[in-house]
């Protein structure tokens, strides 16, 4: 069975490549469509870029059907095989290197395909493994296949040659490569983007900057036509690198897009005396350009990518996964922070550690069952946040247990704000057919300064203080140096 490509795509790539499957005439159909296809593009890209020249500055068909044929299978070969021979037959190449360049087409093609799927490929290009994965095999080597056995078979026709073979080479290997980093990336980009993140914000970021983009691709290439280097072509690297900044992989590659769009179209227009005699150095810089600043931009937007998955699995193993409060773990390792710091400052009191249990929430759950002991359970943890300073952290022990530091904080104050906080529990309904379920809660609180002792020392004081204030009575506050007086109100 030949292997294909299962990936979540957006419309309509999953319908098309599921018409090429199976039997009968409508497969044999696309694929042959895919072929003609194939050979449009190529016209296209030969249209602005000189035909008369025999080369083509971005060899678009490239990055199509490597697209294709990764996303669709191997059958989608057909499509460079179709369409190469058929842009050879409308060149009037010799046998020779039109056979080279169709089986030079095909393979590059093909053979990245093959070798990607073997190294477990990503074609979302989210990771920086998988951009350089996609530039070794597709935008390096597969090119190499069509400009070596293009420019063998240019050899052996005896043509005159418009320049040296290693200059040949050389521009055939780069029009093939930027068409597949720049066509196939900004496809595999838009293919796979399921889910659009992109706000209204930064579409008019990126399409302002597809102008500059295409702007100074203009303006670049018409500078060159007058046979003037110009330093204008380097401002798409930041340009792009920005977008890919903002943006992510859609910037970046929508971005180059514009950018060899804007210099195809723009060349079209460059006599063709002047062309030829500046294709192999000054005409090839832009292009080169467009290569080096689609690359840039692909691994800035991959390592961005990489680092918010980073992040969000950071901030998940530090979450309760109920209430998104602070777990036990992250919380203890910012508690013996603050126990060092009070050593150091000295005093009595530093900080202080609240401890919150909730009285007889057991039966809760026994009685409106545990979907409704969640939903208090949040209900606590949404108060507790909004009772504390932005410095203070508030954790979930675990069960309905809540732990809360408050950092740089008084006793007097400390006791305050466990009082406020006892009211607000209080305060707490859920409603639950067509009753409501309220809460109490018991809390311990504990100073933290020069004389305090290990983590868990603490955390088992603060634990006894709060049993003391059950002990007294439940729904109150106990501070280990005052007797526990019950809540007004």
């Amino acid at each position: 069975m030949e292997p294909e490509a299962q990936y979540s795509l957006t419309r309509p790539w999953p319908g098309l490549l599921a018409l090429s499957h199976g039997r009968g005439f409508v497969p044999v159909v696309i694929l042959l469509l895919s072929g003609f296809a194939y050979y449009l593009l190529g016209l296209v890209g030969l249209h602005f870029s000189h035909e008369l020249q025999g080369f083509s500055a971005v060899w678009i068909p490239s990055g199509a059907a490597f697209f294709m044929v990764l996303l669709g299978g191997y059958r989608w070969a057909v499509a460079p095989l179709i369409g190469m021979s058929l842009v050879a037959t409308h060149l009037h190449l010799p046998l020779a290197m039109g056979a080279g360049a169709t089986l030079g087409a095909t393979l590059e093609a093909l053979l990245p395909v093959l070798l990607l799927r073997t190294l477990g490929f990503d074609p979302r290009l989210e990771r920086i493994r998988d951009v350089m994965l996609f530039i070794a095999m597709a935008v390096v080597l597969g090119p190499v296949f069509t400009a070596t056995l293009g420019t063998l078979g240019l050899c052996y026709s005896g043509m005159t040659l418009p320049a040296g073979l290693a200059d040949i080479w050389l521009l055939w290997w780069l029009g093939n490569s930027v068409g597949c980093l720049v066509i196939a990336g900004v496809l595999l980009v838009l293919a796979t983007s399921v889910e659009s993140t992109a706000t209204p914000r930064c579409r008019l970021f990126l399409l302002s900057l597809l102008g500059g983009v295409a702007l100074t691709s203009m303006l670049s290439v018409m500078q060159l036509s007058v046979g003037q280097p110009t330093l204008l072509l380097f401002a798409l690297v930041p340009l792009i690198v920005f977008a890919a900044t903002y943006c992510g992989r859609q910037g970046a590659t929508l971005l180059a897009f514009g950018a060899t769009v804007a210099s195809l179209m723009t060349r079209h227009y460059v006599p063709p005396d002047v062309y030829a005699s500046h294709m192999v150095g000054l005409f090839s810089l832009d292009v080169a350009l467009i290569w080096v600043a689609s690359f840039t931009g692909l691994v800035v937007a991959s390592a961005y990518s990489e680092h918010g998955v980073s992040a969000m699995y950071a901030r998940l193993a530090e979450r309760d996964g109920l209430t998104s409060l602070i777990n036990r773990a992250t919380f203890e390792q910012r508690l013996t922070r603050a126990i060092d710091s009070a050593r150091r400052d000295g005093r009595t009191q530093v900080h202080a550690l609240m401890f919150i249990d909730l009285d007889d929430f057991k039966q809760i759950n026994d009685r409106f069952g545990h979907a409704v002991g969640d939903r208090v359970l949040r209900r606590i943890a949404r108060l507790l946040m909004s009772q504390v300073r932005g410095r203070d952290t508030v954790a979930r022990l675990g069960g309905d247990e809540f732990v809360i530091l408050l950092e740089n904080c008084t006793a007097g104050s400390a006791r305050q704000m466990a009082e406020r906080i006892a009211v607000g529990v209080r305060g707490v309904a859920v409603a639950v057919g067509e009753g409501i379920c309220q809460v109490t809660s018991s809390i311990g609180v504990v100073p933290i300064g020069a004389g305090t002792g290990s983590m868990e020392e603490v955390l088992a004081a603060a634990d006894g203080a709060h049993y003391r204030a059950k002990d007294g009575g439940k729904n109150r506050v106990h501070d280990l140096t005052m007797e526990a007086l019950p809540d007004e109100g």
